[in-house]
C-alpha cells in the first residue's frame, strides 16, 4: 500500500466510490473545490496497487483570531481541521486512516497550529475509537448536528499546545452537553405524549 500523496484535481473524478457511505459526509464540488485550491498541501489521497484511490483526507486551517502571538513572525491563533476523511470499504482496518491522519497532523505541527479538530457522527463508533486512539478527545457533544444524528467535536492538542489550553472549558462543555441531552429527551417525551393524547382523543371521537 502506498503512502499518502498529494491530491490532484483529476482525483475529483475518481473518489466517488469511497465517499458514498452513510457514515461519511458527502459534500458537493462547490464545497470541496475552494478548500482544495486554498490548501492543496493539506489534501491527501492513498492509492491501491492498481492505482485506484482507496483513501482521501481533506484538511483546512482556521484562523481563530487575527492577532499574532509575540512578535507575530511565527505564531498565530490558528488550528487545523479535518473536513473530510474516507477509506474504501474493502481497505478499512489496514491503517490507511491512521496514516493519513498522522501525516496531516505532522503538517499541522509544522505550521505551528495549536490543535486539530474534526466532527464525527455519534453513531460512528469505529471512527470515534480510531480518533481516541490517536489522542483526540470528545470536546463537546453536538445535538442534531447532522440531519439524522448527533455529533461530537473532537480535538487533538498539537506539539505547540504544551499546556493543553485547547481543551480548556471541556468540563463546562460536558455539563452543557448533558443539559442539552436532557432537554432533547424531554422534548421527545413531550412529542410522544402529545401523539398519544391526540390519538386517544381521536379514537374516542370515532
Amino acid at each position: 500500500m502506498s503512502s499518502p500523496r498529494d491530491f490532484v484535481l483529476e482525483d475529483l473524478f475518481k473518489f466517488n466510490h469511497i465517499v458514498l457511505d452513510p457514515l461519511v459526509e458527502v459534500y458537493s464540488l462547490p464545497f470541496l473545490l475552494p478548500k482544495i485550491l486554498e490548501y492543496p498541501e493539506l489534501v491527501l489521497a492513498t492509492d491501491a496497487p492498481d492505482d485506484r484511490i482507496v483513501g482521501f483526507i481533506l484538511g483546512t486551517r482556521i484562523e481563530d483570531s487575527t492577532e499574532h502571538i509575540g512578535d507575530g513572525k511565527d505564531l498565530s491563533w490558528s488550528h487545523g481541521h479535518v473536513s473530510a476523511l474516507a477509506v474504501a470499504h474493502n481497505y478499512r482496518n489496514l491503517g490507511l486512516a491512521t496514516r493519513m491522519l498522522t501525516t496531516l497532523r505532522d503538517m499541522m505541527d509544522r505550521q505551528k497550529d495549536l490543535y486539530m479538530d474534526l466532527f464525527v457522527r455519534e453513531k460512528n463508533k469505529n471512527a470515534i475509537r480510531l480518533y481516541e486512539s490517536l489522542g483526540y478527545v470528545k470536546y463537546r457533544w453536538l445535538p442534531q448536528f447532522y440531519a439524522n444524528d448527533h455529533g461530537y467535536d473532537m480535538r487533538l492538542p498539537l506539539s505547540r499546545d504544551v499546556d493543553r489550553i485547547s481543551l480548556e472549558g471541556i468540563l463546562i462543555n460536558k455539563l452543557f452537553s448533558f443539559g442539552s441531552m436532557l432537554y432533547y429527551l424531554f422534548m421527545l417525551y413531550l412529542f410522544g405524549l402529545k401523539d398519544i393524547l391526540v390519538y386517544g382523543i381521536g379514537k374516542r371521537l370515532e
